[in-house]
């Protein structure tokens, strides 16, 4: 694969995972927004018929209670779907550490829940009653990720990508950033891990990895581009 060809091979890959990305933030934020009407109106219908009688009376402590659950669920998505950080020791003193973000299916996953069968009753009754604020959430963490994706730096992730696809197997990140001369390693490997189908690896040092399907997909848009895509 050449330069030109990368630039504009990312280039159109990011336009379609933007228009993923973007139809993910609409569609979880419609399921949220019904689901939290319905949990809504079942629980006005508690304090309806146990406690108050109005149907105002009923509207405020309802609202109020989901909407302090929305608040703390906001704050701790972040902590949940926060990026991952890979820590190389360099010294006894010294290390270097690098962040990578988490994938559009850990998102849906948060969202949905855990699907772990050793959960108590009580846990899975939680889960199922914070599902609403849990979609909402994931909904804007996931308009940020695609706020990320429109400002990109292409320039450092085609040229990335381009190694790894040559290399055709794990890279450390500290290799890639002697290789490619980044100026800004931290912030390059941030930036290329927002792609998907750029893999983490922590065996033993961080490396970075393109899975099997993004391999696929490059070489076949290389063979409709260029029968000479591949040098």
């Amino acid at each position: 694969m050449k330069k030109e060809q990368a630039r504009r091979w990312l280039t159109e890959y990011l336009q379609t995972q933007q228009k993923i990305t973007l139809w993910s933030v609409i569609c979880l934020a419609a399921l949220g927004g019904v689901t939290w009407l319905v949990e809504l109106a079942l629980v006005m219908l508690i304090f309806r018929v146990g406690f108050f009688g109005s149907f105002v009376l009923s509207l405020l402590p309802a609202a109020g209670i989901l909407a302090a659950v929305q608040y703390f669920t906001l704050r701790r998505v972040q902590r949940n779907l926060g990026d991952v950080r890979a820590v190389k020791s360099v010294s006894e003193n010294s290390r270097s550490e690098y962040r990578t973000a988490q994938p559009l299916s850990a998102v849906w996953m948060y969202a949905f829940g855990s699907l772990e069968t050793d959960q108590s009753w009580q846990e899975r009754l939680l889960a199922i009653l914070c599902l609403p604020q849990r979609m909402i959430s994931a909904a804007w963490f996931t308009k940020l990720r695609l706020q990320e994706l429109q400002t990109l730096k292409t320039e450092h992730c085609s040229a990335i990508i381009r190694h790894l696809l040559k290399e055709a197997e794990r890279v450390e990140i500290d290799a890639l950033a002697e290789k490619l001369n980044l100026p800004d390693p931290v912030s390059a490997i941030r930036d290329v891990s927002l792609i998907d189908g750029v893999v983490l690896l922590t065996r033993k040092t961080p490396g970075l990895s393109l899975a099997t399907r993004l391999v696929d997909e490059i070489n076949d848009w290389l063979k409709q581009d260029s029968p000479n895509g591949t040098e």
